[in-house]
Parts: structure tokens; C-alpha cells; sequence
């Protein structure tokens, strides 16, 4: 009976100590699915910019070292960014007119590590063609990622052929 009784408080103790941590577990968890829907609104946030030819705000959405790498080329900063961006889309203003494409993107994967994290994700990027959207191109991003200032921005994100 005294062994049952000792079993009994040791029990009751153990859910009292797990008892004082689950806030903080909770706010742990809390806090980690805040900063996936912050970085898929990034991840989306992405698209939405390039597709309206933000520029300006696409850039921001990268570090202050971010980099952008892809089959266009690499790009360093912000500025160089930015100015690499309003080059592509100028001299394909042509064949992709603003407010005539689009991109989808899907399948994000998003880890986080404190103030770092990674995402993986595909996009496919269409032109309409009349009424009719043709895929350009499509492929998939690895992007690493830093909260700066508060929010999360491309760290690196490099654009790569599906696979």
C-alpha cells in the first residue's frame, strides 16, 4: 500500500512539473507554425510582386545579402536585384506583357531554426495567350531563409529546372 501511495505522488508530481512546461512547449509550437505562415507568404508574397512588376518590393523581400541564383544568372543585394529584375521583365515586355502572366506555386516545405530556416517549393510560371495560359517554365526554388528585422526574407533562393 505504501509503494502504491509513493507511485501515486511520484505520478501526480511528474504531471505537476510537465504541467508548469506546457506553456512554454506551447508557445514553442505556437511560434514555429507562426513563422511557417509568415514564410509561405513570402513564398508567395514572391510571385505576386514579380507578377505586378513590383520591383521595388520584390527586392525587399530579400536580406540585405540576399542572393538570387538562376539560369539568368546571380544577383547580390536588393539593388542589384531589383535592377536585374526590371532588365529581364524590359526587355520582355515584348512577348510577356505586365498584367499577362502568372505564377503558381506549390508544395512548400518550409523547416525553421530559430532565426534561420529552409524551404523548398515549385512554381510554374504561365503567359496567356488570348484567353488561354501556356506554361513557360517551370521548376522549383531552394531557398534558405533569415528573419531580419523582424520578418523572414530570402537569405539565398535559387531557381532550378524541375527534379
Amino acid at each position: 500500500m505504501k509503494a502504491l501511495l509513493c507511485l501515486l505522488a511520484l505520478s501526480a508530481f511528474a504531471c505537476a512539473a510537465g504541467a508548469q512546461h506546457a506553456p512554454q512547449a506551447i508557445d514553442a509550437r505556437v511560434r514555429l507554425i507562426e513563422d511557417q505562415f509568415a514564410i509561405e507568404r513570402l513564398l508567395k508574397e514572391y510571385g505576386r510582386t514579380l507578377d505586378s512588376r513590383d520591383f521595388a518590393a520584390y527586392a525587399a523581400l530579400f536580406a540585405r545579402e540576399g542572393e538570387w541564383k538562376g539560369a539568368l544568372g546571380t544577383y547580390r543585394g536588393p539593388a542589384a536585384i531589383q535592377a536585374a529584375m526590371e532588365k529581364i521583365f524590359t526587355d520582355a515586355a515584348a512577348d510577356i506583357p505586365k498584367g499577362k502572366n502568372f505564377h503558381v506555386m506549390s508544395n512548400f516545405i518550409i523547416d525553421v531554426q530559430g532565426d534561420h530556416a529552409t524551404a523548398r517549393s515549385m512554381f510554374i510560371f504561365y503567359k496567356m495567350n488570348g484567353n488561354v495560359p501556356e506554361a513557360v517554365v517551370a521548376g522549383r526554388y531552394e531557398d534558405e531563409l533569415v528573419r531580419q528585422d523582424g520578418a523572414w526574407r530570402f537569405q539565398r533562393r535559387t531557381a532550378l529546372p524541375p527534379g
